[in-house]
């Protein structure tokens, strides 16, 4: 049942952005020409949905997929669309930036100081090992 769920709601995004998509561009920009650039996009959220990805990875290959398909419809559109349109198609990538960044800095211990590149390649038992390693 869960597949046919998954595939009843991407349907529904995929019709529904259309739609508004439709509304929002102008009228040279169809709903004919507008659904085939962004079912590829529903199809592969998708199958990403369905292989149960992590939340996180889910919404950069989604906001990636997203800006793709805008950069797909100014191609082929015969007019310019409204720069309100390409913020649009921007903002779910920064939006997911900026929570990946405020999560990294926020984490207990803040940033990590860079690895010796000379300490790592040392054996466990030797007198340069790395402190933060177990004996076996």
């Amino acid at each position: 049942m869960r597949y046919v769920d998954g595939v009843v709601m991407f349907l529904s995004l995929w019709l529904l952005a259309s739609m508004v998509l439709d509304a929002v561009t102008p009228p040279e920009l169809n709903f004919y020409m507008i659904g085939p650039i962004i079912a590829p996009a529903a199809i592969i959220a998708g199958f990403l949905y369905w292989l149960r990805i992590p939340s996180r990875d889910f919404v950069l290959a989604s906001a990636a997929i997203w800006m793709v398909c805008e950069m797909t419809m100014e191609m082929i559109t015969p007019k310019p669309l409204s720069p309100l349109l390409a913020v649009a198609a921007v903002a779910p990538l920064l939006v997911a930036g900026i929570l990946l960044h405020v999560e990294h800095w926020r984490r207990p211990g803040g940033r990590l100081p860079p690895a010796d590149s000379a300490g790592m390649t040392d054996l466990p038992g030797s007198s340069k090992a790395m402190p933060s390693r177990r004996p076996f």
